[in-house]
């Protein structure tokens, strides 16, 4: 029969302070989910954009833009439907502008990389990139 130990393992709490503490923030750190941005160049034809960030640094700078972000055909077919219909005199639509240049957009990071992805085929994972900032997708338009 085992001995009773009459220390605690972790008496002054040092690794369970350091777990919750240090390495739970850390590790969250690395993990992207969404954020907000702002479009600073449209590809309509190929359906990608850049995206500057709108949270700042904890400098205060800016952060990297986002290049070659998605832009769903819930976004921009929605935009080429309401283009042709605006071009019809009859039809008034007050205010409904398309996501263009300085568009604030809710943007979302894959699971997954997405490198090899290239329309509705599946595709092969060549990395163990997880939530990067590379694999990112237009969600949202927030404010067109």
């Amino acid at each position: 029969m085992p001995k009773k130990r009459k220390v605690a393992v972790d008496a002054k709490n040092k690794q369970s302070n350091f777990l919750k503490n240090e390495f739970l923030e850390f590790f969250k750190s690395e993990i992207n989910c969404h954020t907000i941005g702002r479009v600073i160049s449209y590809d309509k034809v190929h359906h990608r954009c850049d995206v500057q960030p709108l949270p700042l640094q904890s400098d205060g700078d800016k952060r990297a833009a986002l290049t070659e972000v998605i832009v769903p055909a819930s976004v921009w077919q929605m935009d080429t439907f309401f283009k042709k219909i605006c071009a019809n005199k009859n039809v008034n639509l007050d205010g409904y502008k398309p996501m263009a240049i300085s568009s604030v957009v809710w943007v979302g990071f894959c699971d997954r990389e997405m490198d090899n992805w290239s329309g509705k085929n599946n595709y092969k994972i060549d990395t163990k990139r997880m939530h990067s900032i590379q694999d990112a997708v237009i969600e949202a338009v927030i404010e067109p």
